[in-house]
């Protein structure tokens, strides 16, 4: 009689071949989703109904003109029928999760939603420098290009969400790449670091012996606010007294000027901006609001401080960002430029708009 072919035997080669098989599978779908500016880590179909929840990183350049990479981490929700993509750019001393809760703001199903952390944010921000909107441009355009060669959202128009920092940044990286957003919300930019460094000095106030003082020499810390041996000592002032950097992020402060840049910026812009503000001021805004070379809208709230218009009326807040979305995915801009600037007024009966076309 034959010996018998043990079952041990027929098993060790089909494993071999599962093995190998999910292997390739593997090769596949890194393939997939991998490409120049970042890369899908996680991807979960259960946790989001009718949509994916992807944990992705993003490559951007180090600084302009290097060949050296960062990553940055973020978190993408996508639908097979959506309309177009938000990106989320969070602002100074906020990441992707302080931003998550600005999703609500996009209907799910009709919009993809990514949030990321900047350089210097969130996870991992070893060895990296927060420039308040110069470098962060570079991981915007990471973001956006990551999301223009994803396989599942290549063919959604993107829209930018920034606020603070993240709308300098998303300024100015549309700036020098016009193909980037079909369209921005930009909720309280600043003009520039040179004015925000003037209003930020100008509001620290200490007391001696029950006297109000101003910062000392202030008026040699704006002069000379962005020379490498006085920074250091700008930072301390802004760190210790007006408690602008409570985390520790690195900082450099270097001069950006987004009244400029948003020259570059043809798409339709939504600005938005509190007029009770202590950092940026509404002549800073209507300075950008002024420049901006598309279809625009400035909305003047009457927010308590800054980036506060969504939390001091969030019904109308989403409605109106809302508004702004059906217009740009309906072709309603595509008509002859216009401008137009709506600010909220408080009377007995609640709030009124006063409106002005351009």
């Amino acid at each position: 009689m034959g010996k018998g072919v043990s079952i041990s035997t027929i098993k060790l080669p089909i494993l071999i071949l599962i093995f190998a098989l999910c292997v390739m599978a593997q090769a596949v779908r890194a393939q997939h989703c991998f490409n120049k500016y970042g890369a899908i880590v996680e991807s979960d179909a259960g946790l989001i109904k009718n949509g994916v929840l992807e944990k992705v990183v993003i490559h951007p350049q180090s600084e302009v003109g290097s060949t050296r990479r960062i990553i940055r981490k973020g978190l993408l929700t996508h639908y097979d029928n959506a309309e177009a993509t938000v990106l989320i750019c969070h602002g100074f001393m906020c990441d992707k999760f302080d931003a998550g809760i600005l999703r609500r703001l996009f209907p799910r199903r009709r919009f993809n939603v990514m949030v990321f952390d900047f350089r210097a944010h969130g996870e991992n921000p070893e060895g990296q420098c927060c420039t308040f909107g110069r470098d962060e441009a570079l991981d915007v355009i990471a973001a956006a290009k990551f999301l223009k060669n994803h396989p599942a959202v290549k063919n959604k128009p993107i829209i930018a969400y920034g606020f603070s920092m993240g709308a300098v940044a998303a300024i100015e990286a549309q700036a020098r790449d016009s193909s980037l957003f079909k369209a921005m919300i930009l909720d309280c930019p600043f003009d520039s670091t040179e004015n925000v460094l003037k209003r930020g000095l100008a509001n620290i106030k200490f007391n001696l012996f029950g006297y109000e003082f101003s910062v000392p020499c202030r008026s040699l810390l704006e002069r000379y606010a962005f020379h490498p041996y006085v920074q250091s000592l700008v930072r301390a002032v802004l760190r210790t007294v007006a408690h602008m950097d409570p985390k520790n992020i690195m900082i450099n402060m270097c001069r950006i000027n987004p009244s400029q840049s948003v020259g570059r910026v043809t798409v339709p812009c939504f600005f938005i901006h509190c007029k009770n503000d202590e950092k940026i001021s509404v002549e800073g805004i209507k300075s950008v609001f002024s420049r901006a070379a598309g279809h625009k809208i400035l909305w003047l709230t009457k927010g308590r401080r800054h980036f506060d218009s969504y939390f001091y009326n969030p019904e109308k807040y989403t409605e109106r960002i809302r508004t702004f979305l059906n217009q740009v995915l309906n072709g309603e801009f595509k008509k002859e430029l216009q401008q137009e600037i709506i600010e909220d007024d408080d009377t007995e009966n609640g709030i009124f708009c006063t409106r002005r076309r351009g």
